[in-house]
């Protein structure tokens, strides 16, 4: 369908019609990538977007926002590259913050903040690069205008509040056993401290406290605990030392 010389605008607009619905179909057949191609010359960007969405092309996807200039387009791409693999793989991390910054869009940038928060903890117990992610999150919600941009502060600063007290606490297993003790009966006792701190981790930093000052009996009374809760031990002690 390619544009004629001297087109009247009827032909020109006949010949668009034209694409518009061949586009349709494309789409609805499952060929994404025809339909992409005929939305892109349309000038209809975001639909060409949304089927580059749908394609899973995410190469030419970033590609394709980088130079689109659109704030929806920007925060499509940036939503669709939080589903991949993005916390194993820097480049895809830096695309989710440069679109979502592009765009303006603080609360997404608050609320993948939180995202890495979240897997720092899950995946590999880093609290102290959490605690960083959860600074980048609050800084960014507060430059929110959403409707819950209080209480989204807030919670994110309970969230760092708690981990920090963690991450504190650690720091003092050599000086002052005794109030990292205290501190994780705390925390375990405190049911939102949850939502930020793992229970098997803190659980896990009494028990390697007692085991090493040679006291077992306290620390499998805390395996016991453990169970109880449902929380499964080999996740987070030595095999050895629990047997």
């Amino acid at each position: 369908m390619p544009k004629k010389e001297n087109e009247s605008s009827a032909d020109e607009q006949k010949r668009a019609n034209l694409m518009r619905s061949v586009a349709k179909n494309a789409k609805r057949q499952g060929n994404f990538g025809l339909a992409s191609t005929l939305y892109m010359q349309l000038g209809e960007k975001l639909k060409a977007a949304k089927c580059l969405v749908k394609q899973g092309d995410t190469e030419t996807l970033i590609k394709f926002a980088g130079n689109a200039r659109s704030q929806e387009i920007y925060i499509l791409t940036a939503n669709y590259l939080q589903n991949s693999d993005w916390h194993n793989n820097p480049n895809l991390m830096k695309k989710i913050i440069e679109f979502y910054t592009k765009a303006k869009s603080y609360q997404h940038l608050a609320g993948f903040y939180d995202a890495c928060a979240s897997v720092e903890v899950d995946e590999y117990r880093d609290y102290e690069r959490a605690s960083k992610a959860l600074e980048e999150a609050i800084k960014y919600a507060s430059k929110s205008t959403s409707d819950d941009k209080e209480s989204r502060i807030q919670m994110l600063q309970q969230k760092k509040h708690f981990i920090d007290r963690f991450t504190e606490a650690r720091q003092q297993i050599q000086s002052n056993p005794q109030e990292v003790l205290r501190v994780c009966q705390q925390l375990l006792s405190n049911p939102g401290a949850e939502n930020a701190v793992r229970a098997g981790d803190v659980y896990a930093q009494m028990i390697e406290l007692y085991y090493h000052q040679g006291d077992g009996g306290s620390a499998y009374k805390l395996v016991q605990q453990m169970q109880e809760r449902g929380i499964m031990a080999n996740r987070y002690l030595d095999q050895e030392m629990v047997r």
